[in-house]
């Protein structure tokens, strides 16, 4: 199946004089991982809670798994698996007893070997005691294995990574692209934007109730790096030698950025940072310059994170541009 298992459209949703979701429109695709980014306060939790139906919306539509208003269904949520952010445990239970608790909730057929399979897979399976003596950690991978549980096709979760040491993110990690070969479709916040990246297919950005941005994040990067930036440092002094470079057939654009270092844009930057190197190699040898270093300026998420949400979180003024339609929106950028 393709599409979508999640569409918002004009979701909004205030508390007293607050407004914390303000016409938030939303796609989250069938078998993607999608990372919903944001800082404290931005309205991720209560877009999850909405969709959830633990919170009622003030207006706008949702369409989930295909029905409008899924979240009101029981054959819909019985699909989605939801973890909240903070643990929601039975601190007198034992793991496995409060597994086999919600296996009997959900209706799980093969209860006894689904429970075990879902701790080996958390890394639970030979842990005894209660929750409540548990670490954060610990307790969050009891509440992963719990959402698990029924086999869901949409897991939404607001958090997971909350209280991992860098073995349980290693492992947290592993489990998701392991569901998304499973066909598994994942929405997920974090504020580990190190392991968004290495696994989103896509990021949401929120920042004061609004989407900011959305997309692949190649294609929300700044335009000048996303095109292939390079930071060249040369023997000789940039300014004797930027007007022939910028007539060089394959340089978009040049810029002095000191005595002997420059910058530069590919009009057709490779795929990876080793060939963009070797390219921009060849094309200042015909400017008879003498390249000392190359440096291809890859930016990260949180790059991406901070231009869009300021430093200080306070974040850019609020505009509507649109980068490559159908691929990567950008709702807000700093003027």
């Amino acid at each position: 199946m393709t599409g979508n298992v999640l569409t918002i459209r004009g979701l909004s949703k205030s508390f007293r004089r607050k407004r914390a979701v303000d016409q938030v429109d939303i796609t989250v695709s069938r078998g993607e991982i999608t990372g919903f980014l944001g800082p404290n306060g931005a309205g991720k939790t209560t877009v999850m809670n909405i969709v959830m139906g633990l919170v009622g919306a003030d207006a706008g539509e949702i369409e989930l798994l295909g029905v409008r208003d899924g979240f009101r269904r029981r054959d819909v949520r019985s699909r989605i698996g939801f973890l909240q952010e903070k643990p929601r445990i039975y601190p007198d239970m034992t793991a496995r007893a409060y597994l086999h608790f919600f296996a009997g909730l959900y209706d799980v057929g093969d209860e006894d070997q689904r429970v075990g399979e879902v701790l080996e897979r958390v890394g639970l399976s030979s842990v005894r005691g209660r929750l409540g003596t548990f670490s954060r950690g610990m307790q969050q991978r009891a509440c992963l294995a719990r959402v698990l549980l029924h086999r869901p096709e949409f897991l939404i979760l607001d958090e997971p990574t909350l209280g991992l040491d860098p073995n349980g993110m290693a492992d947290m990690r592993a489990i998701f692209r392991e569901m998304k070969g499973q066909g598994v479709t994942l929405l997920f916040s974090s504020h580990q934007l190190a392991e968004m990246e290495r696994i989103c297919d896509s990021v949401i950005f929120m920042r004061q109730g609004k989407v900011i941005a959305s997309g692949r994040q190649v294609d929300l990067m700044p335009v000048a790096t996303a095109r292939g930036a390079v930071s060249v440092e040369l023997f000789e002094p940039v300014r004797d030698h930027t007007s022939r470079i910028a007539l060089i057939e394959g340089i978009a654009s040049v810029c002095e950025r000191a005595t002997n270092h420059l910058e530069l844009t590919l009009t057709n930057p490779p795929a990876d940072a080793r060939h963009a190197r070797a390219e921009v190699a060849r094309l200042l040898a015909l400017a008879g310059v003498t390249v000392l270093a190359i440096t291809v300026t890859v930016p990260t998420l949180e790059d991406l994170f901070i231009g869009l949400t300021g430093a200080d979180g306070a974040g850019p003024a609020l505009v509507h541009h649109q980068l490559h339609p159908g691929r990567g929106i950008l709702h807000g950028t700093r003027i």
